[in-house]
């Protein structure tokens, strides 16, 4: 049995994760961390894959504790940019921040003695801290995730903890919740009673020895990861080179306008949407084509948006090879960075002769200059 882990940040981490997993004759593959990455060892086919939630939670019981300190708790690393310009952002504001790196069982005594225990995944990924804050009795406000990383499946919205959408967002829910503990108990203990109920080690452990045993308990409801689906597997290493350049896109900034060309297919536009970060468009009709039943099919839809026009000017446009080399008018190609598929080297030209330029190693990846 293969338990993968991260794979959603550093040096191409799907490529290598796949290409290990190929190189095994593994029984069966256990995502333990990235459920929203499911769906791309589902279509590579190299054994029996399912999603289960990390086993190795710390999880130190601790009497619920009613007497909070009127804190907004943090622990962990502040290691990516945009977590680090949220801890600033709460600072700036003059809220009661208390920010630590210590070993777990301490973290867990933080988390149950402050009133709000703050989480930003590294790049919308469900993390440990989300289980680890709802075991030790902690109040938990995190960043929103897209439906594919599965946090609504395990636990409600509203009810065992809380999310924000943007530094805005955070702030008011933060200066909400501070002037309101008993609501943050309330939630608090709401979330501790889902975790206890279904999530502790011991059932992590009878989880695993199940799926050894060929009963595995998946927890996702990604549709993208259903063989027979809409292009299931098809064009699948281009499509994770293409999704790695994003996913690196998706940890630089609040949020990343992206122009998708209809003619990638449903596949490749579903593959961007478990990054929430990015906000994207697809670009031109796409009724009589199909591709809106693929993406209904696929449980997208309602994560991208329609531009029926020209595309608005934009970070990212990623295009299909095709469209690239049928372009006959560079001002349509509004963005700083252009991302394609299918690309050789007569198509190469063509960018260039557009003022792109290919950026560093990466073969689809080029940025106006």
């Amino acid at each position: 049995m293969l338990l993968v882990a991260d794979t959603h940040h550093g040096q191409n981490p799907l490529q290598k994760m796949l290409a290990y997993a190929r190189q095994e004759p593994f029984d069966q593959i256990v995502l333990i961390h990235d459920p929203h990455h499911l769906h791309w060892f589902t279509e590579a086919g190299i054994a029996p894959t399912v999603y289960m939630p990390n086993p190795n939670v710390h999880h130190f019981p601790l009497p619920f504790n009613k007497l909070r300190q009127p804190a907004i708790a943090f622990v962990g690393s502040a290691g990516s940019s945009r977590r680090r310009y949220l801890l600033q952002t709460i600072e700036k504001a003059g809220l009661p921040l208390v920010y630590r790196q210590i070993p777990a069982p301490d973290a867990a005594a933080i988390y149950n003695a402050a009133q709000i225990t703050f989480n930003c995944s590294l790049n919308a990924d469900l993390n440990m801290r989300v289980f680890e804050v709802m075991a030790a009795g902690g109040f938990l406000i995190t960043d929103r995730l897209s439906p594919q990383a599965g946090l609504d499946t395990m636990f409600r919205r509203g009810k065992d903890y809380v999310d924000y959408d943007g530094p805005d967002d955070l702030l008011a829910k933060l200066k909400y919740y501070l002037d309101r503990p008993k609501e943050c108990l309330k939630i608090a203990r709401s979330g501790q009673a889902a975790y206890l109920e279904r999530h502790t080690p011991a059932q992590r452990v009878r989880e695993l020895l199940n799926a050894a045993a060929g009963d595995a308990t998946s927890y996702s409801t990604d549709r993208r990861a259903a063989p027979g689906i809409d292009g299931f597997g098809e064009n699948l290493d281009e499509r994770v080179l293409l999704y790695e350049v994003m996913q690196t896109f998706a940890q630089q900034a609040e949020q990343i306008s992206v122009a998708v060309d209809p003619a990638l297919g449903a596949r490749c536009i579903a593959d961007l949407v478990d990054l929430p970060r990015l906000k994207i468009s697809v670009v031109g009709g796409i009724e009589q084509s199909g591709l809106k039943d693929s993406l209904v099919s696929l449980g997208v839809f309602h994560q991208v948006s329609l531009d029926h026009g020209e595309p608005d000017p934009c970070d990212v446009m990623v295009l299909d090879g095709q469209t690239v080399a049928d372009l006959t008018d560079a001002q349509r190609l509004r963005a700083r960075f252009l991302l394609t598929r299918d690309l050789t080297a007569d198509k190469a030209s063509c960018l260039a002769a557009c003022g792109f330029i290919k950026v560093g190693e990466r073969p689809m990846l080029f940025e106006r200059r």
